[in-house]
């Protein structure tokens, strides 16, 4: 598993938030009876919320699809890579079965009031009344599911709204921790290279006290006995 800093493992834990409370809204429409119509209510806000999790999984892809090309920048392996795969793939089929069963619903409301409309049409003048009544009562349970489902689309957009700033805020801190690391690394690394410009700059202090009092001869002696190790050293090395 990869670091669960990992921008990731953190839209995937929203992901599978959302997912659980999509299945969560499934099994209330599932229990209720064929004519009620919070049947609709949950179908819309449904079809929705699988709109917007597809929408995140397909976002995950592609970002899954980047690290493939680039396993040293992404610090990505190979079975890491499978292993989101399958887990993205797994969550669309889980999310599209959902998503067929809200659609199936929502096509059933449809047609059973365009069949309604269509047999208050067949119905003779003595039932006329009735029929207008009926019209009306499905206008306004159509507009109140209307209503309705736009309310609870507007509460999934603020609460994607509100996890993606979540998500960015937890990526910022990320790249935060890493600035952080980097400059600690650049200021051990400037520590190190004043200790070494120290060391040399007392060696050459010695160096030069050394020629100072060795004089010209010294120096002349000491060149030539180097000269002589260099070429012993050669001789060595290449012998």
């Amino acid at each position: 598993m990869g670091d669960v800093n990992d921008p990731f493992y953190l839209v995937k834990e929203e992901i599978q938030d959302s997912v659980t409370k999509v299945q969560g809204v499934a099994e209330r429409m599932g229990r209720l009876p064929e004519g009620n119509s919070e049947r609709g209510v949950y179908a819309g806000q449904i079809a929705s919320e699988c709109e917007s999790v597809t929408w995140q999984l397909e976002e995950l892809d592609r970002a899954t699809a980047m690290a493939a090309q680039d396993f040293m920048r992404f610090k990505v392996d190979a079975n890491e890579l499978a292993s989101r795969k399958r887990w993205t793939t797994a969550t669309k089929a889980s999310i599209q079965a959902i998503d067929a069963k809200a659609t199936a619903v929502i096509e059933f409301r449809k047609a059973r009031k365009t069949g309604a409309g269509r047999h208050d049409d067949a119905s003779d003048g003595s039932h006329l009344d009735q029929a207008h009544g009926a019209a009306n009562d499905g206008y306004l349970d159509s507009q109140n599911d209307h209503q309705q489902l736009l309310v609870q689309r507007q509460d999934v957009d603020l609460d994607d709204i509100s996890a993606s700033i979540n998500r960015i805020g937890q990526v910022g801190l990320t790249i935060g921790e890493e600035l952080a690391t980097q400059g600690k690394i650049l200021d051990d690394l400037e520590s190190d290279v004043e200790g070494t410009r120290g060391r040399l700059q007392a060696a050459q202090r010695k160096m030069n006290t050394v020629m100072k009092k060795a004089g010209t001869k010294g120096q002349l002696a000491i060149i030539v006995v180097l000269t002589a190790l260099l070429i012993i050293l050669f001789l060595v090395a290449f012998m």
